[in-house]
């Protein structure tokens, strides 16, 4: 079984062997470079019963560092936290640090994208008897669309985080990116 940190690591390194083509092949409209953003939204979070039976709807964030060196992928870094899933009195924190590849459509105006990597996560389990921690590296997924004003951005994004505690880990966003021009 492959270590689920290196696979992060070749792809946060796979735009790196793309630098030649950034300024062959960027639109001019498109911005490309280093960026980064934040985003808040609705959140999901529902543990598998047999576990520990939580579950919320509330509000997560993330917030990200990226680069794009062509118009039409890019590599990125977030933090994400979900918010709090709560049963009764009993509560669970999760958060985590994903490695995502963004791969764009070509459409003229408007930045649509998917998105697939890997999240490092953790969750933090209370209850009045005992607490415990459960953590991991899955897969991570997602869609997008977003426009762009020069360095500007705003975007709207859908992401699953299959984590192996959970039936279902998700985020709704809406958000900003500025990029280094």
């Amino acid at each position: 079984m492959r270590d689920p940190r290196a696979i992060a690591v070749a792809l946060a390194l796979l735009p790196a062997g793309l630098l030649p083509a950034t300024v062959a092949l960027a639109d001019d409209d498109t911005p490309v470079g280093l960026y980064i953003g934040g985003a808040i939204g609705p959140s999901s979070e529902r543990f598998h019963p047999e576990d520990y039976s939580l579950r919320a709807q509330n509000t997560g964030y993330q917030v990200a560092a990226g680069w794009r060196p062509i118009s039409m992928l890019a590599g990125e870094v977030n933090y994400v936290d979900l918010g709090r899933a709560y049963s009764g009195i009993n509560y669970a924190d999760t958060d985590g640090i994903a490695v995502s590849a963004l791969g764009f459509l070509p459409i003229p105006l408007v930045d649509v994208y998917g998105r697939l990597g890997l999240v490092d996560w953790r969750s933090n389990v209370h209850s009045p008897f005992s607490s415990f921690h459960r953590s991991g590296s899955d897969l991570t997924y997602g869609v997008g669309a977003g426009m762009h004003w020069g360095s500007l951005g705003a975007r709207v994004e859908y992401q699953r985080y299959d984590m192996t505690v959970a039936s279902t880990m998700s985020l709704a966003s809406v958000g900003v990116t500025w990029t280094f021009l």
